[in-house]
């Protein structure tokens, strides 16, 4: 019997590769960023049935129309906004991701990249690897408990992350685009976005990117926060309008942004947000944790093979469209 064709646009865990090996021909990329015509594995592109991409790599119309023979489309992750979900729903690809598997790593680098920024570790950490012990003295830290934090998104993630900070004694308002209850940790459920940010010494953002979200924190919502205020996302970039954040950060308005990703991953060495004294960038691994990342990788392959074989996934992935 013929194996399936597989195409990877990025490259799995090794325990989750050697699953695929077992019943798939895989079909590799050097890079995301490579052609088709470089792919290696000596099967043509009209037989490959399915594809893994884990974020980086863009699922689009022109890819779309070159392989013709697809029938799964699989993020091994949460977030699809590198896939064009619309053009494959019209070519009855089948578009897969694992919405579950990043809750709490996600949420605890978000709870680690606000205790950094406003503790002051990674300058910290510099000045004691340079002698510099006089920094004690500056006092310029700031906690967590007993801040005002919003919560941008409450979706899984978002919802993890407003309880650990609610642990660590932050007081948590949240917002979402669908009305919702307050969930353990939320102090209060605001409907408006401009009411919930009014105020907030915290923002952690949690919303997926797409067209309503874009720029979502834009220079006039920046503006409603607390002075010197510190914003976190580990969503997409592209929820906070650059420009904006450049101009607040410069104001003193936001004290500090913490970001993990970049627009473009990656962006080039002089970039100016990213040389920012008061913007840490981590480079997109809130998510990667060896046990996530595994794990993360096994369920997307067997999510592929329940598809392939025309079930709908029994793991840790599910079908969006």
């Amino acid at each position: 019997m013929t194996r399936p064709a597989v195409l990877l646009l990025e490259p799995l865990h090794a325990s989750a590769r050697a699953r695929l090996d077992e019943w798939a021909q895989v079909v590799e990329l050097g890079s995301p960023d490579a052609s088709l015509d470089q792919a290696r594995g000596g099967v043509p592109l009209e037989s490959i049935g399915a594809l893994i991409t884990r974020g980086r790599g863009q699922v689009d119309e022109a890819l779309l129309d070159r392989l013709p023979g697809l029938r799964v489309v699989a993020r091994a992750g949460v977030g699809l906004d590198n896939v064009a979900l619309e053009p494959a729903k019209a070519r009855g690809v089948r578009v897969l991701n694992v919405p579950d598997a990043l809750t709490t790593t996600v949420a605890e680098h978000a709870i680690a990249l606000a205790l950094a920024v406003r503790r002051g570790i990674p300058h910290y950490a510099t000045a004691a690897k340079e002698g510099r012990w006089e920094r004690r003295l500056g006092y310029s830290g700031a906690s967590v408990a007993g801040a005002r934090t919003a919560i941008v998104g409450l979706g899984s993630i978002g919802s993890r992350a407003a309880l650990l900070f609610s642990a660590l004694g932050a007081e948590v308002t949240a917002w979402s685009r669908t009305p919702r209850e307050a969930p353990e940790g939320v102090a209060r459920f605001e409907p408006v976005l401009e009411r919930a940010l009014a105020g907030a010494s915290i923002v952690s953002v949690h919303v997926g990117l797409h067209g309503e979200t874009r720029d979502l924190l834009n220079g006039e919502r920046l503006a409603l926060l607390a002075p010197g205020a510190t914003v976190v996302n580990t969503a997409r970039p592209g929820i906070v309008h650059r420009a904006s954040m450049l101009a607040a950060l410069e104001a003193g308005q936001v004290g500090a942004y913490a970001v993990d990703g970049f627009e473009p991953e990656p962006p080039d060495v002089d970039d100016e947000l990213l040389g920012h004294p008061r913007c840490l960038v981590t480079p997109h691994v809130a998510a990667l944790t060896e046990e996530t990342f595994c794990g993360l990788c096994m369920d997307t392959v067997e999510g592929v093979r329940d598809a392939l074989e025309g079930r709908e996934p029994t793991g840790g992935a599910r079908r969006v469209v």
